[in-house]
C-alpha cells in the first residue's frame, strides 16, 4: 500500500521492540528498577547518609522553594478547547485610515480599535475530564501508551476532492489491550442503526430488538486486516478487498488477523500514517496512531479506565434545509420535492412539507437522524458529551 500512498517516514515501528528499547534506555545494571519513590531515588544514587540528611538534600535542590517568590503570578492551566479567541494588540497605521473599508469599520464601531480578535484554529475539540480514582494497578513505565485519533467518514471520489477528514475523537490505549477493547469504545452514529425507511409510518418507534453484539468490521493497520469474529455469524469483510488487491499492481501482499486475539503490542505501523476502521457495511473511518510512549506516573494508572477518550470534536448543528432555524432530525433521500439529496429536515418541516392530513405527499425515503453528539459508555452509565 505504501507504494500508492507514499509515507513521509520509512520506519515501521514494532511495538514490542520499541517497548524493549525504551526499557533498556531506562534500566541498567546499576539501576535495575525505575525509581518511583524517594526511597528508591536514595537507593539508586547510592546515598549513604541518614533519611534526614537525604531530606535536607532534596530541600536544597528543590526548584519551587529556591526559584519561586510570593510575588509570582499563579500560573493558569491553558486548555485550547476553552479559549475562543485571543486579544492581540495592533496599532492601526495612519495610512490605513485612507481606505474606505477602514473608515467604515471605525464608523461602525464608533472608536479606533486597538486590539485584534484572533480566532484560534485548534479549539474545535474538547478535552475529557480526567477521572479521579484511587485505584492504581498499573506500574509506571511498565506499559506502552498509544494516542489514536479517529476522523469522521467523508465523501471521496477518485480524482475529485469532495471533502476532507474532520477530527472526531482521540483515545489513549494501553499496549497490552486487545483491538476489540478500543473498537467497543469508538462512537459512531451508524451504531444506532440499522436505519429503516419510515416515510410511510413516521410515528413508528425504533426497533427494540436490535442485535447489540459487535457487527462485522475490521481495522486495517499497515498491511494487515484485523477482523472481528466475536459473533459466530460475522464475516470476513476484507476477503473481497484482498481478492481485488491480488489483481492490482503495486499494492503488495495483504495479510489477515483476528481482532479479539491481537493486542496493540503485536502491531507494526508507521506513526502518523493513515489507517482505516470499517464497520456497518461501508462506514469507513480514517485513523492515525499519533504517538506511542511509556506510561508515566502522571498518566491514569487504573487499567479499567482504558481505552480513555482524551478529546473529541464539538458537535456540529446541522440546520434544516427548509427553515434554516431548527436542527435537523430527519434525512430525506430520493425525493421528488427537494433540490438536495440527501436533505436534512427538522421535525416540524418534515411533518408540514411531506404530509397532508396524515397522508404522504410525493415520493421520498425518510430516515431518523441523531445529530453529531458523541455518547460514550463508562463503567456505570452512558454519558452524552456535549459541546
Amino acid at each position: 500500500m505504501e507504494q500508492i500512498y507514499k509515507p513521509k517516514y520509512d520506519k515501521v515501528i514494532s511495538m514490542r521492540e520499541v517497548f524493549q528499547e525504551y526499557r533498556q534506555h531506562l534500566l541498567t545494571e546499576e539501576l535495575p528498577e525505575i525509581p518511583t519513590s524517594k526511597h528508591d531515588i536514595a537507593k539508586a544514587i547510592r546515598f549513604s547518609g541518614t533519611s534526614s540528611q537525604f531530606q535536607d538534600l532534596l530541600q536544597s535542590i528543590d526548584i519551587d522553594s529556591h526559584l519561586s517568590s510570593t510575588t509570582d503570578l499563579i500560573p493558569i492551566d491553558f486548555n485550547p478547547s476553552k479559549v475562543l479567541s485571543i486579544q492581540r494588540p495592533m496599532e492601526i497605521p495612519d495610512q490605513a485610515l485612507t481606505f474606505e473599508s477602514v473608515k467604515n469599520a471605525v464608523k461602525i464601531t464608533g472608536k479606533l480599535k486597538k486590539n485584534l480578535d484572533c480566532k484560534i484554529r485548534y479549539n474545535k475539540h474538547k478535552y475529557s475530564e480526567v477521572p479521579q480514582t484511587e485505584e492504581t494497578n498499573l506500574e509506571p513505565y511498565g506499559e506502552m501508551l498509544l494516542a489514536i485519533r479517529f476522523y469522521e467518514p467523508f465523501k471521496y471520489k477518485s480524482g475529485v476532492r469532495l471533502g476532507h477528514p474532520k477530527f472526531h475523537q482521540e483515545f489513549y490505549v494501553l499496549g497490552s489491550q486487545k483491538l476489540t477493547e478500543l473498537r467497543d469504545k469508538i462512537y459512531c452514529q451508524c451504531d444506532l442503526g440499522p436505519f429503516f425507511d419510515i416515510s410511510n409510518d413516521p410515528s413508528q418507534p425504533p426497533p427494540d430488538d436490535r442485535d447489540t453484539r459487535p457487527d462485522p468490521g475490521f481495522f486495517f493497520i499497515h498491511n494487515t486486516f484485523y477482523n472481528d469474529f466475536r459473533r459466530a455469524d460475522n464475516m470476513d469483510y476484507s476477503h473481497v478487498i484482498r481478492k481485488w488487491a491480488e489483481r492490482k499492481k503495486g499494492i503488495g501482499e495483504l495479510k489477515t488477523g483476528i481482532m479479539e486475539e491481537t493486542s496493540f503490542n503485536d502491531l507494526h505501523f508507521r506513526l502518523g500514517y493513515p489507517q482505516m476502521y470499517q464497520h456497518n457495511g461501508n462506514c469507513e473511518h480514517i485513523f492515525v496512531i499519533s504517538d506511542c510512549r511509556l506510561l508515566s506516573p502522571a498518566d491514569i494508572l487504573s487499567r479499567r479506565r482504558y481505552p480513555f477518550l482524551n478529546s473529541y470534536a464539538f458537535p456540529r448543528s446541522i440546520p434544516c434545509n427548509i427553515c434554516g432555524h431548527c436542527d435537523a432530525t430527519m434525512i430525506i433521500k430520493n425525493s421528488d420535492q427537494h433540490i438536495f439529496d440527501p436533505a436534512y429536515i427538522c421535525q416540524s418541516c418534515f411533518d408540514s412539507y411531506h404530509f397532508k392530513d396524515g397522508r404522504k405527499i410525493g415520493e421520498f425515503e425518510a430516515y431518523r437522524f441523531y445529530g453529531t453528539k458523541i455518547s460514550v459508555k463508562d463503567d456505570e452509565n452512558e454519558i452524552d458529551m456535549e459541546g
